[in-house]
This record gives structure tokens, sequence and C-alpha cells, in this order.
């Protein structure tokens, strides 16, 4: 039986208990929380027997074979450090860190410790793009020339997931004050790293950032100022030499949720469109198919879950690439990103 603590235990974390909890040999041991209240009512709703409002008491105190945490940005850095001193394997909620600094020393001390560590970055669970970036890597579109990557929502605009102007788990991610890193940091870690994972790495960003005015007065609703970036455009060069834009928005109208890929070779090209499926990608190859410009769609089979993968690294003490490595890379681009927008140019990534 596989122990395994949560800590955190916001909106997310409740997706993290039903996925685990799924799993065969898995039970949740204990929960963590620095609100009282809320884990109190997470661990009646999920059936955890032991509470704690300090995630070092709770490692003190547990015996524990896994943990998985899901606390604000901020706090990655200094859980995390405290999980993998105990040696524990951890899933750690995107982005890895709030800035590089933490985000390097976060992926050197768990490959020190030899711990398992995985990201959460969701999208990943999706087949269809493990699939189709094993088609790159093997050459099956030949050179990568060019690549369009875009994540758009449209939560700015619509109501499809509820009014951001009367609720606290959107209006944080629109303010600074709050710890927000806007659409760049929220959602653009995503989108940078599903795009590396298709293309391969990228050695130069440059970014722009924009806040729009969001037609309310003084640019503030109680508590919250809306000062965070919803939209932002990179021009990138791959490693390999491709030519790149990556974008996102929060003012996508008419788009919910929509993450979309497409990597030009000079022997065909591949898009995935998670919007349309998890399960297949779009295939441009062959003369005949190039020259007629003729799409096929590829079926793929199931993948695990992040989820699933991470439970059977723990049991088998062997992680992937989905690891704190990647996602130090990942910070990389988001503080390139930062960067290139604050000089109004492009800028090398640093890992």
């Amino acid at each position: 039986m596989i122990r395994l603590g949560i800590i955190g235990t916001g909106g997310m974390a409740h997706h993290h208990a039903r996925e685990f909890q799924k799993i065969k040999g898995v039970a949740l041991t204990a929960a963590c929380d620095i609100v009282p209240q809320k884990v109190k009512k997470f661990a009646v709703e999920f059936g955890i027997p032991a509470v704690y409002f300090d995630c070092r008491d709770m490692l003190a105190a547990e015996e524990l074979d896994a943990v998985t945490t899901v606390t604000s940005d901020d706090a990655h850095a200094e859980v995390a450090l405290a999980v993998i001193a105990k040696g524990l394997p951890l899933l750690s909620e995107k982005p890895l860190a709030t800035n590089m600094a933490d985000a390097r020393k976060m992926a050197t001390a768990a490959r020190k410790a030899g711990v398992v560590n995985m990201v959460n970055f969701s999208y990943r669970n999706s087949s269809a793009l493990h699939a189709a970036a094993k088609e790159i890597r093997h050459g099956r579109i030949g050179r990568v020339i060019h690549v369009e990557s875009s994540y758009l929502q449209s939560w700015l605009v619509g109501r499809a997931w509820g009014n951001w102007r009367t609720s606290s788990g959107w209006l944080w991610r629109l303010s600074t004050k709050h710890k927000s890193a806007g659409v760049l940091g929220d959602i653009g870690c995503h989108i940078y790293d599903l795009t590396t994972l298709m293309a391969g790495d990228i050695a130069s960003i440059d970014c722009r950032l924009k806040t729009f005015d969001k037609g309310v007065r003084r640019n503030r609703i109680g508590e919250y100022v809306l000062d965070a970036n919803d939209s932002f455009v990179s021009n990138v060069q791959f490693a390999g030499g491709a030519l790149g834009t990556v974008h996102a928005t929060r003012w996508a109208t008419g788009q919910i949720n929509s993450l979309r890929c497409r990597v030009y070779g000079d022997e065909g090209a591949i898009e995935i469109d998670l919007d349309r499926s998890y399960g297949e990608y779009r295939l441009c190859q062959g003369r005949k198919a190039i020259d007629t410009a003729t799409w096929k769609t590829v079926k793929c089979p199931p993948t695990p879950t992040n989820y699933q993968r991470f439970i059977r690294a723990v049991r088998t003490g062997k992680g992937d690439d989905n690891n704190f490595a990647n996602g130090a890379k990942i910070q990389a681009y988001l503080a390139a990103s930062f960067l290139s927008a604050r000089k109004n140019g492009p800028v090398a990534v640093k890992f």
C-alpha cells in the first residue's frame, strides 16, 4: 500500500485526491493546509484520517511513502525542499517555482537526494501529445522548420467558468499583489512545456506582455489590483534552428480552454489540438500527402495519467522526463519571457 500525503487542499487538490483514489493500492493517509477549516472539510470529504496545519508536523509524524503538493505557487519551493529532505517521492503542482533560483534549488536537491520527482503538467495526460512528440523525435517529419503553439482561454469575456468579477478564485490570477504571474505564469508554463516536448528546447525568446483594460473602476476590485498580464506572444528560436510562435491569452472569445501545437518539418507536419481530442493527432506526411496538402487523423491508445505514472515511479524507483529538471527548464522559459518583455527585445534562455 502506498501511503500518500497531500499538502494544500484547495480546488486542484480535489482533483489530485479523486485521481489518486482511483489507483489500486494507494491510500490518502494525511492532509495538510494552513487554513484549518479547509483541510478539515477536505479530510472528511475524502476520508483522510490525519489532519495537519503545518507540513513539517505532518512530515515528522506520519509514515508516508510519497507526497503530492498542491499549495499556492509561492510555497512550492519551501514545501518541496522539506519533502525532499525527508527522502520522499514528490509530485508538485506547476509551475515548479516562482523564480529561477528556487527552481534550480529544487531540481538540484531532488537529484542529489535521488528521490522520484515529477511536476503536474496536466496536459501530458494526452496520449496524442506523447505519440506526436515521439514521431517528431524519430524524424517522421524530417527537420523541424516552423512551430506554432497557442493556449487560448476566454474567461475574461465569457462566463463558462463563472463570473471572474465576483470570485476570488479567479481574481487572484489577475493581481500581482496576490502572487500571480499572470497568464504567462499560470498557463504559459503549460504551453511552453507542451511545445518543447514536441519541438525541442528553446534557445532564445522575444516576448511581449499585455494587460488590457477590463472596464473596472480604478482597475481594482476590493483587495485585488488587476495588474497581472493577461496576454503574451513570444517569438522563439529553437536550439535546433527552427523558428516559432508561442502565445496565450484569456481574451480568446469562443475558446474556453484550447491548446494547439503545429510542428512543420521539411518532410511533413504534425498537429495536436487538445480541444478536438486528447487521443488523436493529425499528420501530413509522404510525397502525395504533402503535394496535395492531405492530412490524416492518427488515433493513439490511452497513456497513463500523471498520477498513475507518479505511483508507478514510486513503486519502481524510476521516474520519467516530466521531472524537476524539466520543470526548471520551463521556469527558465518564463524567466526569459519576463526579461525579454522588460528589455523589449530578444534574450537567450539560461538554464
